[in-house]
């Protein structure tokens, strides 16, 4: 794979490329987000199935994959196009990922690289792993290394998309404290400005600089929006291709209970309910939620918090829960 060039423009005829760059990415990377949200991986991962030693295993995968990212982002930090979102104390996850690898494996983080699992990657990386390295490479050692700024796009504004729902289900999963953070450092952000752990509408916040800091750092240069176009399509191609390494859960770890064992109720006319109206409508409300993420590819990357967003409106719609309890 070779660095961005202009033979890219040629190959994006049917693109507005008079769109902001962030519209231009969102529009023109949905088909590629939907088809890394709707992979069996993803699912295993975000519900909190896969085995722990598995959920370890990606995420130092996805310690090498941010490690190189962000040295490169580091050393081009007065970039004209990647200066507006340089904020390494607002977004890196290097040290966040460090710190959960270490607790997950109960070991110091000055020692986690020796453990095995470490150690195997690092000998033999999975060959997706060692594409992405590559590429972030080859994009960062280039005389402009503006396309660092789609692979940026991609990782950040995915993780600041749902990350406190995989959060709890990864917590759930494998018995981590909520209260300290330990373990789960890596979907956590601090407040844009600083004051505390960000919620899901500081999140929101922080999303809107980032995109705000893309269209003032890209503004209204054409070619440089078509090459970030065709790098944040191949990013998704390299992230999806890491989620294929990932193994399928135990059998143990993903139970399949037969609807009528599941649930029971007496449809009997005149008979008792066996459920409070309380306990129906969060029935009601979780069969919402599932079929809206099953239709709509998920709540990953930068389309998919606005379809949390959305899907939050609507519950305080129809089931008149405030935004913020949403």
């Amino acid at each position: 794979m070779s660095a961005p060039d202009l033979d890219v423009v040629a190959n994006l005829n049917q693109v507005d490329l008079t769109l902001d760059v962030t519209t231009l990415l969102r529009e023109g990377t949905a088909s590629s987000h939907d088809q890394a949200s709707n992979t069996d991986a993803a699912g295993w991962l975000t519900r909190g199935e896969l085995d722990k030693d598995e959920y370890v295993r990606f995420l130092i995968i996805l310690w090498h994959v941010y490690s190189n990212l962000e040295e490169s982002l580091e050393r081009h930090a007065a970039h004209p196009t990647l200066a507006p979102t340089y904020n390494p104390t607002l977004l890196f996850r290097t040290q966040a990922l460090s710190s959960d690898i270490a607790h997950l494996l109960s070991t110091p983080e000055s020692t986690w690289s020796e453990h095995p699992i470490a150690h195997s990657i690092s000998s033999a990386p999975p060959a997706p792993l060692a594409q992405y390295l590559e590429r972030i490479r080859v994009v960062g050692s280039s005389p402009d290394p503006s396309a660092l700024l789609a692979h940026a796009y991609v990782r950040y504004l995915g993780d600041l998309s749902g990350g406190q729902i995989i959060r709890r289900h990864i917590s759930k999963a494998y018995d981590l404290d909520t209260a300290s953070g330990l373990g789960t450092q890596f979907y956590e952000f601090q407040k844009l400005g600083g004051g505390g752990v960000a919620g899901i509408g500081d999140m929101r916040h922080i999303k809107q600089w980032y995109r705000d800091g893309m269209n003032k750092g890209v503004g209204d240069n054409q070619h440089r929006k078509a090459i970030l176009l065709s790098e944040a399509r191949l990013a998704y191609q390299l992230n999806t291709a890491l989620l294929g390494t990932l193994r399928a859960p135990s059998p143990s770890k993903t139970p399949d209970l037969p609807v009528e064992e599941a649930v029971h109720m007496d449809m009997k006319p005149g008979a008792h309910s066996k459920f409070t109206v309380a306990g129906v409508l969060s029935f009601m409300l979780a069969v919402g939620i599932s079929h809206f993420v099953l239709v709509t590819g998920g709540f990953l990357g930068d389309a998919g918090l606005e379809k949390w967003d959305w899907a939050r409106e609507w519950l305080g719609t129809v089931f008149g829960i405030p935004a913020a309890a949403a």
